[in-house]
C-alpha cells in the first residue's frame, strides 16, 4: 500500500524534525564592528552563524559582551556558544566545549598619525611610545606583544575601540593597534560624527599577521552542524557573499 504525502504532512515532518534543535544563546563582542554591530544587531559573525544555524531550525539568542565577561559568560554556562576563540584561548582559560576551528582571521595593525613619521619594523619597537590596545590583546597576540606590553608604561587596553579611534586623531596616544577593518569602519564613523577631520592621514604597520578566531559550543551536536554548514557556504559562495557586504575580501 502507498500513502500520498499532502503539505500539510510535510510541514508537520519538518516541524517535527526542527522542534529537537537547540536554542542557542551566543556571547558576541560589543565593540566590534563592522564584525558586530550591537546597534543594528547584524554584522559578519552573527550574520555567519545565523545563516549557518537557522536553517537548521536553531535559534541564535545574541548577547553582547566585553572580550574579558564573554568568556566569564561561557564558562559560568550563562551562554551556549562564545564567538572570537582560537586555541590560546582555549587552552589559557581551560575552556571545555567543541571548537569549530579558525572559520575567519582579524588583521591587527599598529597605526599611527602619518605627521609623526614614525618607522616600526617589529613588536619591540612599540615599547617606546603611548599604544592604546583593544583588551586582551596580552593573551592573544603571543609572548613578544606579551613583552612589548610589560615593558611599556603607556601601554593600555581597551574594550571600546571607537574610543581607540578617536584617541589616536586626538592625539591622546601615539599609536593604536587594532584590526585594519574595525580601524576603517570607525573613522568613517567618526568623520561622519565630525569628531575627526578626514584629511588627516595614517601609516599602518603589518607586525602582527593574521590572527584566526572560531566559535567555542557547548553542544558537539551544534558544533559539527555549523562545521558542516560553514563548508557548504564557502562552497556555494554565501560565505563570501556575507564578507563582501561589509566590504572586506576573503580568500
Amino acid at each position: 500500500m502507498s500513502y500520498k504525502i499532502t503539505f500539510p504532512t510535510l510541514l508537520l515532518l519538518v516541524l517535527s524534525c526542527n522542534s529537537s534543535a537547540e536554542k542557542l544563546k551566543v556571547a558576541f563582542g560589543n565593540t566590534l564592528a563592522p564584525w558586530v554591530m550591537v546597534e543594528s544587531n547584524d554584522g559578519i559573525l552573527i550574520e555567519l552563524i545565523s545563516e549557518a544555524m537557522e536553517p537548521l531550525g536553531y535559534e541564535i539568542e545574541k548577547v553582547y559582551y566585553p572580550y574579558a565577561r564573554r568568556i566569564n559568560s561561557y564558562q559560568s554556562q550563562i551562554v551556549d556558544v562564545v564567538c572570537d576563540i582560537n586555541q590560546k584561548d582555549i587552552n589559557s582559560s581551560n575552556l571545555i566545549g567543541h571548537f569549530s576551528g579558525n572559520v575567519y582571521a582579524y588583521e591587527n595593525y599598529a597605526i599611527s598619525l602619518k605627521k609623526n613619521n614614525y618607522h616600526f619594523s617589529e613588536i619591540a619597537d612599540l615599547s617606546q611610545f603611548s599604544l592604546m590596545s583593544w583588551q586582551g590583546a596580552r593573551e592573544q597576540l603571543g609572548s613578544s606583544y606579551n613583552l612589548m606590553a610589560a615593558n611599556n608604561p603607556s601601554y593600555i587596553e581597551t574594550h571600546n575601540q571607537k574610543t581607540q579611534v578617536k584617541m589616536l586623531f586626538k592625539d591622546r596616544v601615539d599609536v593604536i593597534q587594532l584590526d585594519k577593518q574595525i580601524f576603517e569602519f570607525y573613522r568613517s564613523k567618526l568623520v561622519e560624527e565630525k569628531e575627526i577631520d578626514a584629511n588627516i592621514k595614517v601609516d599602518q604597520f603589518a607586525l602582527f599577521g593574521a590572527n584566526p578566531n572560531g566559535f567555542l559550543f557547548r553542544s558537539v551536536r551544534a558544533r559539527n552542524d555549523f562545521v558542516k554548514q560553514v563548508e557548504l557556504m564557502k562552497k556555494d559562495g554565501r560565505y563570501k557573499k556575507i564578507f563582501n557586504k561589509y566590504m572586506l575580501t576573503v580568500d
